[in-house]
């Protein structure tokens, strides 16, 4: 089977705002994407300390970001989406072809970390590792992919960091000990300095679990939305 391309999205919430943000996120925002011609699945995270997000989309191709459905919904945003862009921090986004993966499961703990080299050039270095630690048991899937030509800003967030040729590991496991040993190993193996994240998972959604999968926009949820207004 062939591995899929995946979108890496990092975001903070203003505070006193994470809960309205879990329910927007989980029940309106997360479908929505999915739903997307070429999307295939998502997972949304917290980090382990601290209240950041983490979320992972992946699609047939990185083609699903230049479709016309994806253009409409980063240009015609439902009021909900409008509302909640505004109480996120710190995005950043980034588009990964697949260099290599290999996973047995599906893991209640993820780390990810972020190398300053193309996937194909990490691979070299790192298969061995990463063969090794799934024969061992030591995590449950292991995932390597990356940009390989600078990116271009995002217009949702125009100020985001820009993805440039860089690559991200994503380690599974049920609890962050293997999985963090090992991402502290293959930096070291590359001679990085990065600091692999915790992720503690919160949602899985393949598209097939929506409730009309053959819709390309999935309905809005204003109705959710009116019990997060003021008044």
């Amino acid at each position: 089977m062939t591995a899929p391309s995946f979108l890496a999205l990092w975001n903070g919430v203003q505070p006193g705002r994470q809960d309205e943000y879990e329910n927007w996120h989980s029940t309106e925002h997360m479908p929505e994407r999915l739903g997307t011609p070429g999307f295939l699945a998502a997972r949304r995270y917290r980090a382990a300390t601290g209240d950041d997000y983490f979320t992972l989309y992946e699609m047939e191709t990185l083609a699903a970001l230049d479709s016309a459905a994806y253009a409409a919904l980063m240009h015609q945003p439902t009021s909900w989406s409008l509302r909640m862009r505004q109480a996120m921090t710190g995005f950043r986004r980034l588009p990964c072809l697949p260099a290599w993966h290999c996973r047995t499961g599906l893991g209640g703990t993820l780390v990810t970390l972020r190398l300053d080299l193309p996937a194909d050039a990490a691979l070299e270095t790192l298969r061995p590792i990463l063969e090794e630690a799934l024969h061992q048991g030591a995590v449950f899937g292991a995932v390597l992919g990356g940009s390989d030509a600078a990116g271009k800003p995002y217009p949702v967030f125009p100020d985001a960091p820009v993805p440039g040729v860089e690559c991200l590991l994503l380690l599974e496991g049920s609890e962050a000990a293997g999985p963090l040993a090992l991402a502290q190993r293959c930096a070291a193996a590359l001679a990085q300095d990065a600091t692999p994240q915790i992720w503690r998972l919160l949602q899985s959604l393949r598209r097939s679990e929506l409730p009309d999968p053959t819709l390309a926009r999935q309905p809005s949820r204003d109705d959710l939305m009116r019990r997060w207004l003021p008044g």
